[in-house]
């Protein structure tokens, strides 16, 4: 059994993460998915009924929390007390203890039910309270436990993550930026590998030339936080305007930085011309991308450190054969390739950006290069079948493995794409 931990089940931002359980489930693996909380002011996906029934049921706090805290303090002391300690370590950080205690509750829950099935390795996506948890469930069982990690920026105090990076039996990086990252968090490099985040290709068909809407359509897709640079984009499209080019800017998401950016959109007077319709499903935000012409991701590295890692929707604009504006930021260049498949600028330059999507806009012949370019390096290297092979055969290794062992050594994959600096 593999024990896939998620935050809640279904979020809406974490489809890529369900087609990848999903993907497992195919290849043969009998994968339960652990939640460790309610469903809580998070937007549901839909499409993912069928693995309804292998979702464990949770509620804030319930009576097994109680029943398994005391099950491993009087049976398994060692292994419970292992875990107190890490959560003790941040008494002194009122809002960090109580959230890794709840953590820690949910973990010993979630363990209690699964004490006498055969766990063989516990999974988790995110290096937050997914990994966390898989840390304490990987304790109290005595069973291995995995990670995949998808961005630089984290919120738990740096000695956590690090704690969590080495005592994973195998780490799965989503960008090269990423594996850096772990290995500078003490990760063995021996035990972390590149494996891009996929698309099932079965949901995007190839494009026609009557998809694209007119006026043409640049897209943008993400949740509104400061990372994904959109207040850029709003500038670049202020230019556009301008110089008089002949567009329409799709802002789909929602976030923290909605209001801000509704209110420079008004004053930018762009109510025209930008349209921000708030968080869509996946089938809506599929077919704006069918109809787009050019996709922009103006992500940037926020004063705080907090940037991107390779947003899941580049890799669906690269699958809808969709030409990339984005920039020379966390993961993007390693899917966009400059004068390959897209653009790239550097962050925060709203008059580049602006020069380069009008270029594409001006220039069909180019568009349809690059998002048939695009469209191929996806089929290559982000396909979400391959990848599920790739973690499969990562799992399989690690099959009845102790946590204790030394470290397996790796085969390295040749998932890692080559991107060029800019000159």
């Amino acid at each position: 059994m593999v024990l896939h931990l998620m935050a809640t089940f279904p979020p809406l931002s974490q489809t890529f993460v369900m087609r990848e359980i999903r993907q497992l489930r195919v290849q043969g693996w009998n994968v339960v998915i652990g939640q460790l909380r309610p469903t809580h002011k998070t937007h549901t996906a839909r499409g993912f009924e069928d693995l309804n029934p292998f979702v464990i049921p949770v509620s804030w706090f319930s009576f097994d929390m109680v029943v398994g805290l005391l099950f491993f303090l009087i049976f398994r002391p060692r292994r419970a007390w292992d875990c107190l300690r890490i959560t003790a370590r941040s008494w002194k950080q009122p809002a960090q203890f109580l959230k890794m205690t709840y953590v820690l509750l949910a973990s010993m829950r979630l363990a209690f039910r699964h004490r006498d099935l055969r766990v063989e390795i516990v999974r988790a996506h995110f290096l937050h309270t997914e990994a966390l948890a898989a840390r304490f469930i990987g304790t109290l069982l005595e069973v291995p436990y995995s990670i995949t990690v998808y961005t630089v920026f984290v919120d738990y105090p740096k000695w956590i993550v690090s704690d969590i990076v080495r005592h994973a039996v195998f780490v799965v990086a989503d960008t090269a930026q990423a594996k850096e990252f772990i290995l500078s968090l003490g990760g063995s490099a021996e035990k972390v590998q590149v494996v891009y985040n996929s698309v099932d290709f079965d949901e995007f068909p190839l494009r026609t030339p009557m998809d694209e809407a007119v006026p043409p359509v640049v897209l943008a897709v993400a949740r509104l936080d400061p990372k994904k640079g959109f207040d850029v984009l709003l500038l670049a499209c202020s230019i556009l305007l301008r110089r008089g080019v002949d567009f329409r800017c799709v802002v789909v998401g929602d976030g923290a930085e909605r209001k801000r950016l509704l209110a420079m959109r008004q004053s930018l007077q762009l109510e025209n011309h930008v349209e921000m319709p708030g968080k869509l499903s996946f089938g809506q935000v599929k077919s704006w991308l069918y109809r787009a012409a050019v996709f922009a991701m103006p992500s940037v590295v926020t004063p705080e450190g907090e940037t991107d890692g390779l947003p899941t929707v580049v890799i669906e604009a690269m699958a809808s054969s969709l030409p990339i504006v984005g920039t020379w930021t966390a993961g993007i260049p390693e899917a966009v390739h400059e004068q390959v498949n897209g653009f790239l600028v550097p962050p925060n330059a709203p008059e580049l950006f602006a020069d380069r999507v009008q270029f594409l806009l001006a220039t069909p012949d180019l568009r349809a290069r690059f998002g048939t370019e695009g469209r191929r390096l996806a089929e290559m290297h982000f396909d979400l079948k391959r990848k599920a092979s790739i973690i499969s055969e990562l799992i399989r290794q690690y099959v009845g493995f102790s946590p204790h062992s030394s470290p397996l050594s790796l085969p390295q994959s040749e998932h890692v794409l080559q991107s060029q600096e800019p000159q």
